[in-house]
This record gives structure tokens, C-alpha cells and sequence, in this order.
């Protein structure tokens, strides 16, 4: 049955990170079998700070978009990927949000107060008004049956899939010769400079390991978030906001992804990584061994651990190898024929 969806972007494409990734990938997947609306709001997106653009956004959620959903005759169904509902409720529209992670809870010392206290309200909004939750894990849907008390029915876990999987390249604009790296001589990390990224330690395990391996280099690619990081060793690269095509390259040809994050929701880097053979490191952590599977070579979130564990893949091409075989049918799970399989027994 077709049904009429609209999605609440709630400025996620502009960031274009996790959030606006998967706002992305529900569009597409529920458009080839529905009638679905995702506007966006240019005025909104245009404004620079941070603080004001989440208050005017509120605001705008809860009187031009609440007309708008006002002269809906028939039954709609409102996807809020950003979790943030608006406070009005109408019986002819029903409410889906997701909560992607539980930071400002579990972790609060890896954001601001305000980040925190806007996290805290969008999912306040959220678990108030939304007919169902959508999460991005079972991880996650246990720590918010946890904190919040609610029956495991009223929760639905719909996962990531890949961002990379259909983007296309050319090798003639290679990114390798701009950074003036080699095939295989790199360790990467994708994601934002965030405090959540553990780059800190992540940075302190390469120098120790460039000590034994001269010519390795450590190329990380994202926007700088709420962390401030900087290095002055030649062989960490931060190249800062590229293009997917260019982020796909680096994949194809690094020897080890690297994941060391101390807290994440989701985790869609280990999932692209394992989809073009890449060999992944990443943090014991719960939401990391249902994500990657047995495609991942885990480490505890101490130096030592992550040293031996990179030495370990570096030294020996077999465990490399290995990961990659189990990684690319890990990487099946979250294909966008299961993701649809879970959108649609949601939306019918």
C-alpha cells in the first residue's frame, strides 16, 4: 500500500554528517514505494550560528510546520530523523522519531552543556509526543527502555546503511597523489573532530606506532566538531570536509580503518569500511560488536590495548585478510533491502 510520508529533516542534510546520512537513506528507500515530501529550509540552513538556528528551527517546527501539517485531510505519517517533534499533536498524523544516541545521558562529558541540554529536549519531545520510537540499534534500544522506562513494543530498531555503497569515482582524480599518499602505506579514520572519536588517543597509539613503521601514515577525514585537535607529525593528514568520491578512494586503498570511538549510536564508518574490503580496528564497546560482528578486530579503550592490536593487523596480512572475508558478509546485514524490510513493517 502507498502511503503519504512526510520527513522532518530538521536541518540534518545541511550537517551532513550521521544524522543527515540517514535522513538521506530513508528518503530514498521509502520514495521508490511511497509518496514522500522531505523540504528543505534554506532560510533556516543559511544562518551560521549554532545556537540560533536550533532556536529559530524550534520555533518554526512548532507554528509554520504545525499549519502545514494542519491541512493534511488524510492519514500521514511524520518521519522526524532528527528526534525533535513538534508539541502539537494531530489524530490524522502519525508521529515516528528517532533517537539516534543517549550521549547527553550516558556520556555528558563529550559535549557542551547546550548540546547536551538540546539533546535532552529533542528526546524529551520526542518520547512525549511520537506514536512509535525509531532507533538506529538494539544497543540503543535497550539503553532507552533503560533510562526511560518504556516497553520494548513502543521502540523499533531500523539500521544504517551504507553512505558510500553507490557512489561513483574517477581514478584519473585521485586523492592519493593530492595527499601524496601510496596504496596501503595509510590507516584511516572518517568521522567528525569529535570528543566521542577518541582522537586524542587514536593520534598518541600512531606516533607509537610510526616508530617501527616509518613510511605509514594516518589520513583522517571530517569536519571539526566539538574537539580541538591538531598535530605537527608530517604523517597525520587532515584533509578537513572532501567529496564521497574522494572518501571512497581512500577506503579502497587504505590497509587498516581505524574506530576507536568511545561512544556512538550506530557506527556507519565500520559498516563502509567492511562493504570495500577494508580490514577495521575499532573500541569494545556493545553498540561496535553488534555493528561490525566478527568482522573487527576489538580493543579495550586503553593505549596499550589499541597499540598491540594495531601492531598485531600491521604485522600479519593473514588477520588483515581474514577480517576483510568476514567483514564483507557482516556488511550484508545492512544492505537497503533489509532496511526496507524494516521500514515497511513500520509504515503498512
Amino acid at each position: 500500500m502507498t502511503r503519504k510520508i512526510l520527513i522532518e529533516e530538521g536541518l540534518s542534510l545541511k550537517l551532513g554528517r550521521g544524522v543527515g546520512q540517514y535522513t538521506q537513506r530513508l528518503y530514498e528507500i521509502l520514495k521508490k514505494e511511497h509518496f514522500v515530501e522531505m523540504p528543505r529550509k534554506i532560510f533556516l540552513e543559511n544562518i551560521s550560528n549554532n545556537v540560533i538556528r536550533r532556536i529559530l528551527y524550534i520555533l518554526w517546527l512548532n507554528t509554520f510546520f504545525v499549519l502545514k501539517l494542519f491541512f493534511y485531510k488524510n492519514n500521514l505519517i511524520c518521519i522526524f530523523p532528527a528526534t525533535i517533534t513538534p508539541f502539537i499533536k494531530f489524530k490524522n498524523v502519525k508521529y515516528l522519531s528517532v533517537i539516534h544516541d543517549l550521549r547527553s545521558i550516558e556520556h555528558p562529558e563529550l559535549s557542551s552543556k547546550v548540546q547536551n541540554l538540546h539533546l535532552n529536549f529533542a528526546n524529551w519531545s520526542a518520547l512525549t509526543s511520537a506514536d512509535k520510537i525509531l532507533t538506529v540499534s538494539d544497543t540503543m534500544k535497550q539503553a532507552i527502555i533503560q533510562y526511560y522506562n518504556l516497553k520494548a513494543d513502543n521502540i523499533s530498531v531500523i539500521y544504517n546503511t551504507f553512505s558510500l555503497k553507490n557512489v561513483l569515482y574517477d581514478e584519473s582524480e585521485d586523492i592519493l597523489k593530492r595527499l601524496n599518499i601510496k596504496s596501503k602505506k595509510y590507516l584511516l579514520f572518517v568521522g567528525g573532530i569529535d570528543k566521542n572519536k577518541n582522537l586524542h588517543m587514536m593520534i598518541s597509539v600512531f606516533e607509537q606506532i610510526s616508530k617501527s613503521y616509518k613510511h605509514l601514515k594516518l589520513v583522517i577525514v571530517g569536519r571539526i566538531g566539538n574537539d580541538n585537535i591538531s598535530s605537527n607529525n608530517p604523517n597525520i593528514l587532515f584533509t578537513g570536509f572532501i567529496s564521497n568520491k574522494d572518501i571512497k578512494v581512500l577506503y579502497n586503498n587504505a590497509i587498516i580503518y581505524l574506530f576507536p570511538s568511545i561512544y556512538e549510536g550506530f557506527g556507519i564508518p565500520i559498516i563502509d569500511a567492511q562493504l570495500l574490503g577494508v580490514p577495521v580496528l575499532c573500541s569494545d564497546i556493545p553498540v561496535f560488536r553488534e555493528i561490525a560482528g566478527s568482522g573487527a578486530l576489538f580493543c579495550d579503550l586503553n593505549f596499550d590495548s589499541l597499540v598491540s592490536g594495531l601492531n598485531s593487523l600491521l604485522k600479519n596480512e593473514g588477520i588483515r585478510n581474514h577480517l576483510i572475508i568476514k567483514g564483507e558478509k557482516n556488511s550484508q546485514r545492512f544492505t537497503s533491502d533489509k532496511i526496507k524490510e524494516q521500514l515497511s513493517n513500520i509504515i503498512n
